[in-house]
């Protein structure tokens, strides 16, 4: 991909120095910064893929684990939705499940890591609730 950017930065180079009219250079130019433009955002948006879907597996996986030290052992798996916020700064996690005598599992909360710094564990702030009651409050999902 790099290679590929460098070759058009080159050709680039080559047309505006040639003998294009001031349009012809105004819009080669438009061009390569709408096409840089438009790498890095398919960068930015790969990346937020991958640390959403790292998210929401940890805290399928640990959230589980919790609910159960909670008391509250869950009927199956959480099901976890995990958004990476306008400004990258966190990753918001919501969890719904079902306990195994027929409560709303409900785990929600947000970290600012990075995930995958740890495949096992997510620090942030997350809230365990069943039945809207809160059975747990913790700023380590695993580990």
């Amino acid at each position: 991909m790099k290679t590929r950017i460098a070759y058009g930065v080159i050709l680039a180079v080559a047309l505006l120095s040639t003998g294009c009219s001031s349009k012809t250079r105004e819009s080669i130019a438009t061009d390569l910064q709408t096409a840089a433009t438009d790498v890095s955002n398919a960068a930015e948006n790969v990346t937020n893929d991958v640390a959403e879907a790292l998210a929401r597996n940890i805290a399928t996986q640990q959230g589980e684990e919790q609910f159960k030290n909670a008391g509250h052992e869950l009927d199956g798996p959480l099901t976890c939705d995990a958004v990476v916020d306008d400004n990258a700064a966190k990753i918001n996690v919501n969890c719904t499940g079902t306990t195994q005598s027929g409560g709303s599992a409900v785990l929600s909360g947000a970290t600012n890591e990075l995930p995958g710094a740890s495949v096992v564990s997510l620090n942030g702030n997350f809230t365990g609730t069943v039945d809207g009651a809160e059975v747990f409050i913790t700023q380590r999902l695993g580990g």
